[in-house]
């Protein structure tokens, strides 16, 4: 790891945001008097979760147990390796240029594949993520590829237990749409970030596509009615039984743009997040049809890149 950028000396206390002190196998804060372990690897720097958070860990630390339990996250990362690493890291790149002394920080990290593949250009990446089968399975391939400069937090990404102003790119792929109150989370990736640091977040778009297919898995549309009709139907009637990413929600271009505002990014563009689209809950017969319509109409593009300069 590139020796300008200290292992642990961006992390602080998730709740007062003071310097923690290594103490063995714990992280100790001296104004909370809180200690915050360490196990197999993995910081639990752990603040308490709200109603819709808790929803989002239940489905999502089912789906990496799951890829834990049968060993089938190797498989995991092949495809996305396949399907979505090298749109994904073009567009990064495009987005920030890279270097060897670069904080790169992945909101929701899951199994971190894109974090590792992007470990060798950068001094130090950080993954955070509230499912501890997800930062098992990530632990596991970091250490399997030899890779050395990487901090696996479980952690809340609205509390984030990270300083100011030390991340000089951050990823959320998927990520930002699973929290209720939006604004307070882009607010903390603006916190973290330099002064003219990257955030880089790719979130559903709220069109047709969001309105009829993507209530396959209970998405929520931002904005206000719709919002509170869906969430009352996916939430309340439905008890989030179709919701199998948890809570989620899809947003039209001028939302992100007004929430990145006021958190006072700027340089702030939408586009579509140009990656290849499977579609594979769709029948075979009528796929190309909605691949083709997602690849080429507004109207149908499953998903938008926010990225904003700080």
């Amino acid at each position: 790891m590139n020796k300008t950028v200290p292992r642990y000396s961006v992390l602080c206390c998730p709740k007062c945001q003071l310097t923690l002190k290594k103490v063995v196998e714990s992280y100790y804060c001296s104004e909370c008097k809180k200690n915050y372990s360490i196990a197999g690897g993995i910081i639990r720097l752990i603040p308490s979760f709200t109603e819709d958070l808790k929803l989002s860990i239940l489905k999502w630390d089912k789906i990496y147990f799951n890829q834990l339990t049968n060993e089938s996250y190797y498989d995991e990362y092949q495809f996305y390796k396949k399907t979505y690493l090298k749109d994904t890291l073009t567009q990064l790149h495009h987005a920030k240029h890279l270097t060897k002394n670069d904080v790169y920080l992945e909101i929701g990290c899951g199994s971190f594949f894109l974090g590792q593949s992007i470990a060798s250009e950068v001094g130090l990446i950080i993954g955070i993520d509230m499912c501890p089968s997800a930062l098992i399975i990530a632990k596991k391939m970091l250490d399997k590829n030899k890779v050395k400069n990487y901090i696996l937090i479980q952690g809340d990404i609205m509390n984030m237990p990270i300083k100011n102003n030390v991340i000089d790119l951050v990823y959320g792929g998927g990520v930002i749409e699973h929290f209720n109150n939006t604004q307070k989370c882009v607010n903390e990736l603006f916190r973290v970030l330099k002064k003219g640091g990257v955030s880089f977040n790719t979130v559903p778009y709220l069109n047709i596509g969001s309105l009829t297919y993507r209530q396959v898995w209970g998405n929520i549309p931002n904005v206000p009615l719709l919002r509170q009709i869906f969430e009352f139907i996916h939430l309340k009637i439905l008890g989030g039984k179709h919701m199998i990413f948890g809570y989620e929600m899809s947003f039209l271009s001028s939302t992100l743009i007004s929430i990145h505002k006021a958190a006072k990014f700027k340089k702030i563009s939408v586009e579509k997040f140009d990656v290849q689209t499977i579609f594979e809950f769709l029948p075979p017969a009528i796929r190309p049809i909605f691949i083709w319509l997602a690849n080429n109409s507004r109207l149908f593009w499953p998903m938008i890149k926010v990225v904003a300069q700080k």
